[in-house]
């Protein structure tokens, strides 16, 4: 895909479109109308819509001749939303966990 004065191939156009339709998904989610925002839910309908209408340029960036990337690069994509789910849900609850243990420090031993 050719961005102007950028190139984008390969597993370097998967890495952008994933932020992109992040970036793009977070604006998306900070619009508001009438006290009314999308929130966090503007990124999946940002990936929504570039899934159901972008999805064969991605197609045509991860051929190589006759082969197709496309399988491995949509678990790679998966992988990565399950690694930012878990860190963000790490991010949360890890001071409450701590700091649950060390007001119940007694309770936890005696299980």
């Amino acid at each position: 895909m050719d961005l102007g004065i950028l190139s984008v191939s390969g597993v370097a156009f998967l890495t952008f479109c994933v932020f992109a339709v992040a970036a793009v998904g977070y604006a998306l989610g900070r619009i508001t109308i009438k006290g009314v925002s999308l929130g966090t839910a503007g990124v999946f309908i940002a990936a929504l819509l570039f899934g159901a209408f972008l999805f064969p340029s991605l197609e045509t960036q991860l051929k190589v001749g006759d082969v197709t990337f496309v399988k491995e690069a949509l678990k790679i994509v998966e992988n990565l939303g399950l690694i930012f789910f878990v860190t963000s849900v790490g991010f949360i609850a890890g001071p409450k966990f701590f700091r649950n243990i060390k007001a119940n420090f007694k309770s936890y031993v005696l299980l």
